[in-house]
C-alpha cells in the first residue's frame, strides 16, 4: 500500500473515530437547558415576567422566544462545528501534503512544454 493511500485510510479512520466520539459527547448528553424553545421551562419562567399592555407583553414574549431560539441555534451550530471541522481540517492538510508531494514528483517543465508544443492546436484558416 502506498504512503498516500495509507495516509488517506488513517485520516479516514481518525476522522470517523473523532466524529463518533465528539458527536456522542456533544449531542448524546443534551440537557433541557441546552435546548431552549418556547415550551422549555426556563423560557416559560422568563415569559411570566412580561407585563404591561397586550402589545408590550406580546413584544416581550416574542423577543424572549427569538433570543432563546437564536441562542439554541448558535449553541448547536458550535457543537456541530466541534464534530465536523477537525476532520475537515485534517483531510485538507493531508490533501495539501499529498498534492505538494505529487507536484514534486511530477514531470519537469521541459517535458510539459514539449508536450504542449506537440499538441498545440493548429489553425486551419487564415482568419484571426
Amino acid at each position: 500500500m502506498s504512503g498516500s493511500k495509507l495516509g488517506k485510510w488513517m485520516v479516514t479512520g481518525v476522522s470517523l473515530i473523532w466524529m463518533a466520539w465528539a458527536g456522542w459527547d456533544q449531542f448524546g448528553n443534551l440537557s433541557e437547558s441546552d435546548i431552549e424553545n418556547h415550551s422549555s421551562g426556563s423560557v416559560q419562567e422568563r415569559l411570566k415576567d412580561c407585563s404591561g399592555s397586550y402589545k408590550q407583553r406580546y413584544e416581550c414574549k416574542e423577543n424572549i422566544v427569538i433570543k432563546s431560539t437564536n441562542s439554541t441555534f448558535y449553541a448547536m451550530f458550535g457543537r456541530l462545528a466541534i464534530v465536523v471541522v477537525p476532520p475537515m481540517l485534517l483531510a485538507t492538510a493531508l490533501h495539501m501534503m499529498t498534492r505538494r508531494r505529487d507536484d514534486d514528483d511530477g514531470p519537469s517543465d521541459d517535458l510539459l512544454q514539449e508536450h504542449h508544443r506537440r499538441h498545440k492546436r493548429r489553425r486551419t484558416s487564415g482568419h484571426f
